[in-house]
């Protein structure tokens, strides 16, 4: 539970971190310089972002307060309050307990909770718990989860799946992209004896590091700023750099050996790039590890999916990882990558994500092992085949709304979202296949209530049990009904780029 000091308190007067008053000072050696304009592939960055500004970096790696679910309650409070990044000026962002962000919850395979969320924002919010197979009315992505201001939420959380690193985000349709870009998310990490058993690196903040990546632009001040326009909402917000925790590049001491990052893409609409210099594996994805580790260079993590690797530090050099934030489905693609319509992809200037420091004093605790868990299963044959077309231009009808000052309206199979619609019924426990194919550009795909294999993935992130996958073209997915959904709650299924998610692209199903 958050204590009521964590909650008006949060933490210690330091260089490192400031709560006062609702402000969340995140400080760093140096001041602001301000930098040039982002790589866009040849295209000239739009207004929005065109005043940029670039923290030092260099603080001490802060991770985020801890929840360990140890009595099965568990409470959350969204708030709103400002946020100085790496010493900028006060940017209005929003969190759960604190300012900015939320804490990592730890939970443990067997467990049931008893969730409940107060919402102290001007506005309702709701809390999803992205990647966990609970009933629809827990979910907390259905609009009759909202949670007005002044009111609070409860959710009976059944904790049944393998370990995992998962996250929570508000999901209110119309305002997902501004409230999960101000702050209202946060880490969860599903542990189970089997992982526990494998000897990986667990020592949070030593070994093993959770790390939630926002992309961020800022003006000469350093305040952040989310004003997406037309465009950004049609092809997606990439920021200047990528925040960890909301600190950017922190320097981490290590020991010299195995070390853990669970990478968490909690961007409204940019995929993150991580390149390695360091021998790197992945272990893990979305919903779980891996059977095997797998050598990489470099990992794409889309918005919304999760990634787990380990660096090995044994050499004792110096770890500078580096990352960029680009428009979804360019990462692998090279300068050339295209949208729809000809436009060139953007794409931020790579720069460290963190620094990882060996030091001798620290103990090596995790190991490597050749397997994590059983091979995957055979995919069984799928009941039924479905197909959606996902869909961000809906034709001359978008011009006219942008001339008279509306949204753009996105679709799926044509059809905008309509809470009062109900798309499709499946059934639990069954293995179907959904063809996804995406016009224009490429769109993360999720779907709640469900996990998926990918039976051709794009690199080591693709592999295993999946809740995200970018779609590039058309691309099929084997698809798992795991959760039960009540007949008048569903579960949702859209488009990781939020934008296009409020935007209407986005359908709701039942199962039975």
């Amino acid at each position: 539970m958050i204590s009521q000091r964590a909650n008006n308190a949060g933490f210690k007067t330091t260089r490192r971190a400031v709560l006062l008053g609702g402000t969340f000072a995140l400080a760093a050696p140096g001041l602001l310089r301000a930098q040039g304009m982002m790589e866009h592939g040849g295209m000239m960055e739009s207004g929005r972002n065109s005043t940029a500004a670039t923290p030092a970096g260099g603080a001490p790696f802060r991770s985020l307060p801890t929840l360990n679910v140890t009595d099965g309650k568990l409470n959350l409070r969204a708030m709103a309050g400002q946020t100085r990044f790496e010493g900028g000026a006060p940017t209005k962002t929003k969190g759960f307990g604190q300012a900015y962000l939320g804490p990592t919850i730890r939970l443990m395979r067997g467990q049931t909770i008893e969730a409940q969320v107060a919402n102290a924002t001007e506005r309702p919010i709701s809390v999803h718990w992205h990647g966990l197979h609970v009933t629809s009315d827990a979910d907390g992505g259905a609009p009759q989860s909202a949670i007005a201001t002044g009111n609070s939420w409860r959710a009976t959380l059944p904790i049944e799946q393998p370990a995992a690193t998962l996250w929570y985000h508000t999901h209110v349709h119309g305002h997902t992209a501004p409230d999960v870009w101000a702050g209202l998310a946060g880490a969860i990490i599903l542990q189970d004896e089997v992982s526990d058993a494998l000897g990986l690196p667990s020592t949070d903040g030593i070994d093993d590091f959770t790390i939630i990546m926002q992309d961020k632009s800022f003006d000469a001040e350093g305040r952040a700023n989310y004003d997406p326009g037309m465009m950004g909402i049609m092809h997606g917000v990439v920021g200047q750099i990528v925040l960890v925790n909301g600190q950017f590049a922190p320097r981490a001491s290590v020991p010299a050996g195995p070390v853990r990052l669970r990478l968490i893409n909690a961007a409204t609409s940019a995929e993150h790039h991580v390149t390695f210099a360091h021998p790197t594996i992945v272990v893990g994805v979305d919903q779980g590890l891996l059977p095997e580790p797998i050598a990489v260079e470099s990992v794409t993590v889309s918005p919304g999916a999760r990634v787990e690797v380990i660096v090995d530090l044994s050499d004792g050099e110096i770890c500078m990882p580096s990352v960029t934030a680009a428009t979804v489905g360019s990462s692998k693609g090279g300068d050339a990558s295209m949208m729809g319509g000809g436009m060139m992809a953007e794409r931020s200037t790579p720069h460290p994500l963190l620094t990882l420091a060996p030091d001798a004093s620290l103990p090596v605790r995790g190991r490597i092992p050749d397997r994590l868990v059983d091979p995957l299963p055979d995919t069984p044959t799928p009941v039924t085949t479905r197909r959606f077309v996902l869909q961000e231009n809906m034709g001359p009808m978008q011009h006219l709304r942008s001339a008279i000052g509306s949204g753009p309206v996105m679709a799926i199979n044509g059809e905008p979202y309509n809470p009062d619609r109900m798309d499709f019924t499946v059934k639990r426990g069954t293995v179907e296949r959904w063809t996804i194919s995406a016009e224009g550009m490429a769109h993360p795909f999720h779907a709640h209530g469900v996990k998926f294999r990918v039976p051709e993935p794009n690199g080591p992130e693709e592999m295993g049990w999946k809740d995200v996958v970018t779609v590039a073209g058309t691309r099929d997915l084997w698809v798992s009904v795991e959760a039960e959904s009540r007949s008048d709650i569903p579960f949702m299924y859209h488009c990781h780029i939020l934008e296009h998610e409020d935007a209407g692209m986005m359908g709701q199903f039942i199962t039975k």
